[in-house]
């Protein structure tokens, strides 16, 4: 039982470490996609955000980790009754499924923070947005901004 729960805690670490990483790629994606467009501006506005407490409030983000926790319930369920042998098998197959999961439901709520991100900073005519971790200097840190039109509570 120790050791489900401490892969239970591993895998929802490994989520989180892989979503991270990946809101991190998308980010600097689109900040070069869109340098293309801002040379023809005159005016270049670069901002920052906190992708990870925005991430960590989304409501796609939240309903990810609700099915990822479910799906991950419902299998440790099926484990239930099964012999040693058996069971040692199902987990195995069940750890990766569980990880293919994890990352489809992760690529999913990346998608829609990124997608609110760059809709509200067409809105607020931002030319750049990065990740606050990602600039040394300048730059407006706007992630109040952001969950303020994402109606997402501090």
């Amino acid at each position: 039982m120790v050791s489900k729960m401490r892969t239970n805690n591993e895998t929802s670490r490994s989520f989180f470490k892989i979503l991270c990483f990946c809101l991190t790629a998308v980010f600097f994606s689109a900040l070069f996609a869109v340098g293309a467009m801002a040379a023809d501006t005159e005016k270049v506005e670069i901002v920052s955000v906190d992708t990870n407490r925005i991430l960590e409030k989304h409501p796609a983000f939240r309903k990810a980790q609700e099915t990822f926790q479910g799906e991950m319930q419902e299998m440790e369920e099926q484990l239930q009754g099964m012999g040693q042998e058996e069971k040692q098998m199902a987990q195995q197959m069940m750890q990766q499924q569980l990880q293919q999961r994890g990352q489809e439901l992760q690529q999913g709520a990346v998608d829609e923070v990124r997608k609110d991100i760059a809709r509200i900073a067409d809105e607020k005519g931002y030319t750049y947005v990065v990740d606050v971790n990602a600039l040394i200097a300048g730059g407006k840190e706007i992630t109040e901004e952001v969950m303020e039109a994402m109606d997402i509570a501090e």
